[in-house]
Order: structure tokens, then C-alpha cells, then sequence
């Protein structure tokens, strides 16, 4: 086991080097035998990774762990792959299987992916988080990152991201952007009394840490009240 994973590092690295395109197709065939069925996912660029020497934070949703979750690529689905999603480059990270070299995944293939225990879908030049998917309406996130001002940490200077929750509400075939309580109330005129109850009985919060679990759950119930109509 060691050796083939040893063969598997040694071939992916001289694979991702620039060869002769006539000296490629060789290695590629070893690598994808060694690789087996996943070997699609390991083609691309290696990762240029964000020094915790130079960055405050770091860009990735959630969490810079790689978690478990899937990729739908090139319309075949991927399961069991450790995954973490890149908000600032918008790209998908996949670590190998010898869990040592980390690479960027093609996101011109990319359908959709699974990050845990939510399932990601393309949304203009990035891809959102699906929080609620009901019978007339469905509630998305994704992260607007951009490079913020640097930061001075023990006279040494750090680079830093700013990171933005977006939550997009699509109802009768439009999307809405919704970033507080009256901006979702809006949205729902003849049901405002029985939503305000329902925040103020189920002490719904929305503080940037609860938002999200917030607006799903408001989502659900709105679309409780307008199918019973």
C-alpha cells in the first residue's frame, strides 16, 4: 500500500510539470491506473495555499478542514472525496488520495458539488449553498470575499479577507436578495403578521451568526402559508 501510494505521488508531480505533450500521454496513462476511477478529479493546477505567515484568515467557506462530500463532474458523481471551497478564487479544492498534494478541480465541469451536509449549485460566477428547496420557493447563500485593508499584528503586516454572506430568495420565478427581517417581510405582504409571530415565538435571531439558520427556517414556513392558499 505504501509503494502504490508512493508510485501515485510520483507520478501525479511529474504529470502536473510542464512535459512535451508527446511525453503526457504515458504518465497520464499510468497515473489514471494507479488513480483508478477518481483520476478526472486530480488533472488540474496544484494549489497555491494561503500562508498563515501572510493571511489573518482565510477565504474558504466555513472552515479551511477539507470535509467529505462529492462532486458531480462532467455529469459522473464523485462520492467520499474530501472537498473545501475557495470563496475568494471561487474554486473546488480536492486533496489526493496520499492526502499530500492539493489541487484545484476544473470548475467548467463542475454541475454541482456536496460539501458536508450542504449541496452547492452554480449562481452566476460562484456557486451557493442550497439552505431550503420547498414546493414554491427555495433559499440559496453564497460568500462575496474580496481582499480587505492589511492588518498589523505584532509590527509584522498581514494580509486579510472580508467575507459577506449574500442569502438569494427565488419565488414565482424571481430571485430576491434578503438581508434582514423587514427586507423578508417585504416579500410576503399578506403574511406579515404570521411571520413576525413566528420569529417572536421560535426566538428567531438575525445576528450574522444565526442568519442563515434563521432565513431557512422563515423560508419553510412561508411556504407553508402560501401552499395552504
Amino acid at each position: 500500500m505504501i509503494i502504490r501510494k508512493t508510485r501515485l505521488l510520483i507520478l501525479l508531480c511529474t504529470f502536473c510539470t510542464l512535459l512535451p505533450v508527446y511525453a503526457q500521454q504515458p504518465l497520464f496513462d499510468e497515473f489514471k491506473k494507479a488513480a483508478g476511477d477518481y483520476a478526472a478529479l486530480y488533472t488540474n493546477r496544484v494549489e497555491v495555499g494561503y500562508s498563515p505567515y501572510l493571511y489573518v484568515n482565510h477565504p474558504y467557506w466555513d472552515t479551511d478542514e477539507f470535509q467529505k462530500g462529492a462532486v458531480c463532474y462532467n455529469g459522473l458523481l464523485y462520492t467520499d472525496v474530501p472537498l473545501r471551497y475557495d470563496t475568494y478564487k471561487k474554486q473546488l479544492v480536492v486533496i489526493t488520495p496520499e492526502k499530500r498534494i492539493l489541487l484545484l478541480v476544473d470548475m467548467r465541469k463542475v454541475d454541482y458539488f456536496v460539501i458536508g451536509e450542504k449541496k452547492f449549485m452554480p449562481h452566476n460566477d460562484t456557486y451557493a449553498a442550497l439552505l431550503y428547496d420547498g414546493p414554491q420557493m427555495k433559499l440559496t447563500q453564497y460568500t462575496l470575499c474580496k481582499m480587505g485593508p492589511s492588518v498589523e499584528k505584532g509590527r509584522v503586516s498581514y494580509k486579510q479577507f472580508e467575507k459577506r454572506a449574500r442569502f438569494v430568495l427565488s419565488k414565482g420565478g424571481m430571485e430576491y436578495m434578503v438581508t434582514s427581517r423587514s427586507s423578508f417581510l417585504k416579500l410576503f405582504p399578506d403574511y406579515k403578521k404570521q411571520l413576525k409571530r413566528y420569529v417572536k415565538e421560535q426566538n428567531l435571531s438575525f445576528n450574522a451568526l444565526y442568519r442563515a439558520e434563521t432565513l431557512t427556517a422563515l423560508t419553510k414556513y412561508a411556504d407553508s402559508l402560501t401552499n395552504k392558499k
